[in-house]
C-alpha cells in the first residue's frame, strides 16, 4: 500500500542490513511509529526477536499484527472458502445490492452515476460503516456494500479475524477513487472522472483474494504483539536489552487525515461524516504532537530523553532536509548528540508528495533519508 515515508524501499538498501546488525545485542524489536507495518514485518520474518508495534492509528496496527501476532502461516484457500466466498454470496441478497448493480451497469456519464450513487448510499444500511460514509465517494455502492459485508462477517478465530482485517485494508488502498491516499475522493470532473471509473470497476472480492494469498503464508518467528498508543507513553517504559525503531511523522499535516477511510475499516465502526474529504469529526481522528509544527521540536527532545533513560539503542530515521513539520535530519542529530553516541549514514530514496498527480505535481520525489544509530552515553 502507499504510505507516507514508507521504509519498504529502504530495508532493501541498508536500514534492513543494520536493522540484523544491531538484532544480535537485542532481546526485543520495538517500532514505536509502525505506519504500514513494513520494518515490524521484516524484523519478524528475518530475525528471532519478538516485535513490538505500536501507532497512533488502529489499521497501522491491524497491519503489523497479521504478522507479527502469529507464528505459524494461514491456509487462504479456507479463508476464501469460510469467509470470503461466502461474503460473496450474502452481498447478492440484500435490496441495495440489486440497485447498486443496476446502477453502476447504466450506459449513463460518470458524473451522473456519481450523483446517482451518492443519492443511493443516503439509504440507511445497517450492514457496516462504509457505504453510508463512503459510498458514491471512495467507493462505488457495489463496492462499498461489498467491503460492510466483509468487515460484518469477519471469522471469529483471531489469528484470522486479524488477518482478514489487514486484507480489507489492503484492498481498500488499491481499489479506493483517491489520488493516493485517502485525504479526498475523485470528483466526476472531465479530467478526474476516468480514474472514477478506473477504480470502481475494481472487484474487492478478487482483489481480497490475492492479499490473502500475499498475508496468509507470512508469519514471526516468534510472537509479538502491536497496540494503538503514543510513543511518548511508551517510550519510558522500555528496556536497556529493547532495539527501537523510530521512524516519526514528517509532515506537518495530522497523518489521519489521509488515512481516516483506512481508520474506519479497522475501528469497524459507524461514523458520522462531512466535508469533501468526507473526514470523522477531528476528535475521532488521531493526532500526533509530531505533526504540529509549534510541538514537534518539544516532542522529539522528549522521546529521546526518555529513551536515553531507558538505555536502549535506536534506529532513527528522517529525511535530511527540513521537512513541512520543522524537523530535519540534521535536527535530530543534533539533538541526539547531546545524549547519544552517533552513527549516520545517508540514503536515497523516492517519498510520497502526499497525493501528487505527475500532473501538476509529482507523486513521488527524490529526498536523502537519514539513518542514526544511537547508543546513550
Amino acid at each position: 500500500m502507499k504510505y507516507m515515508g514508507s521504509k519498504r524501499s529502504m530495508l532493501q538498501n541498508g536500514l534492513g542490513k543494520l536493522i540484523i546488525e544491531q538484532s544480535q545485542n537485542s532481546d526485543r524489536f520495538v517500532d514505536l511509529f509502525c505506519g504500514a507495518g513494513y520494518v515490524s514485518w521484516f524484523v519478524a520474518e528475518n530475525t528471532n526477536l519478538p516485535v513490538y508495534s505500536i501507532d497512533l492509528q488502529s489499521f497501522s496496527v491491524i497491519l503489523s499484527k497479521s504478522i507479527i501476532g502469529r507464528d505459524i502461516p494461514l491456509q487462504s484457500v479456507e479463508l476464501c472458502k469460510k469467509w470470503l466466498y461466502i461474503v460473496e454470496q450474502e452481498r447478492k441478497k440484500t435490496v441495495l445490492w440489486k440497485s447498486a448493480t443496476e446502477l453502476e451497469s447504466s450506459n449513463r456519464e460518470i458524473a451522473q452515476i456519481v450523483a446517482d450513487s451518492r443519492n443511493l448510499c443516503l439509504q440507511l444500511s445497517n450492514v457496516g460503516p462504509i457505504w453510508n460514509a463512503y459510498g458514491g465517494y471512495y467507493f462505488s455502492p457495489t463496492q462499498a456494500l461489498t467491503i460492510d459485508y466483509m468487515i460484518s462477517m469477519l471469522p471469529e478465530n483471531e489469528n484470522e479475524k486479524i488477518v482478514c482485517l489487514a486484507a480489507i485494508i489492503s484492498t481498500a488502498t488499491k481499489c479506493v477513487a483517491a489520488p493516493g491516499h485517502t485525504a479526498q475522493p475523485f470528483q466526476p470532473t472531465k479530467s478526474a472522472g476516468k480514474f472514477i471509473e478506473i477504480s470502481w470497476g475494481l472487484d474487492p472480492i478478487t482483489l481480497c483474494e490475492k492479499e490473502l494469498t500475499a498475508i496468509c503464508p507470512r508469519y514471526a518467528r516468534k510472537i509479538g504483539s502491536a497496540i494503538v498508543a503514543d510513543a511518548l507513553e511508551i517510550a519510558p517504559t522500555l528496556k536497556p536489552t529493547d532495539l527501537v525503531f523510530i521512524d516519526p511523522p514528517y509532515s506537518d499535516v495530522q497523518y489521519s487525515r489521509f488515512y481516516h477511510v483506512l481508520e474506519t475499516i479497522a475501528r469497524s465502526e459507524s461514523i458520522v461524516v462531512s466535508g469533501v474529504g468526507r473526514y470523522p469529526p477531528i476528535t475521532d481522528r488521531p493526532q500526533s504532537t509530531f505533526s504540529r509544527r509549534g510541538d514537534s521540536l518539544s516532542s522529539l527532545r522528549t522521546l529521546l530523553t526518555n529513551l536515553r533513560y531507558t538505555g536502549a539503542t535506536l534506529i532513527f530515521t528522517f529525511p535530511k532536509g527540513e521537512s513541512s513539520n520543522g524537523l530535519s535530519g540534521d535536527v535530530v542529530r543534533n539533538i541526539a548528540s547531546e545524549m547519544y553516541s552517533v552513527q549516520e549514514q545517508i540514503i536515497s530514496g523516492r517519498f510520497s508528495t502526499l497525493g501528487g498527480n505527475n500532473s501538476r505535481r509529482s507523486s513521488r520525489v527524490i529526498s536523502n533519508e537519514m539513518i542514526l544509530t544511537m547508543k546513550p552515553r
